[in-house]
């Protein structure tokens, strides 16, 4: 008895196996060939048969006319190379943003430094002003000190 019920287990697995295959036929492929002469044509058989070069091969359902699967292919391509597009745009968009942002940082970067190199010969200036120096000399060192004053202030720096 458990024989019986394990080959018709079997027996069960195998039909539904090969039922199951039939109806999922596996994708058919087109090419899309390009005569040395300059034409172009869509060939069920591969290109090199008809004295052809391959431009591209497409997937395409199983089971349809010719003519179908040539639709579904220029279909197909056609949504390809925008979705290309759009994403070469999306792409190009975000690169610029990027550079944008780049230069954004470089340039508050070189701000800094600015600010740092005004503030260090500020104090340097505030340094040599405290020692015993003639009227002139300080003079002169009050000047530059009111010279770096503004230039820190026309920049922006604090």
């Amino acid at each position: 008895m458990a024989f019986r019920c394990r080959a018709a287990w079997a027996l069960l697995g195998w039909v539904l196996l090969f039922h199951g295959a039939a109806e999922a036929e596996p994708p058919g492929q087109i090419y899309r060939c390009r005569a040395y002469g300059g034409g172009q044509f869509w060939s069920s058989e591969h290109c090199q048969q008809h004295g052809a070069l391959i431009e591209r091969i497409e997937s395409v359902p199983a089971g349809m006319s010719f003519e179908r699967q040539v639709k579904v292919a220029e279909q197909g391509a056609g949504r390809a190379a925008k979705a290309v597009v759009a994403g070469d745009s999306r792409r190009s968009e975000q690169a610029v943003i990027e550079r944008e942002a780049k230069a954004r940082a470089r340039e508050q970067a070189r701000q800094q430094a600015r600010c740092a190199k005004w503030q260090a010969e500020l104090e340097r200036q505030q340094s040599f002003s405290r020692q015993k120096l003639t009227a002139r000399r300080q003079e002169f060192i009050r000047n530059k000190q009111q010279a770096l004053r503004q230039q820190r202030e026309q920049a922006g720096c604090r």
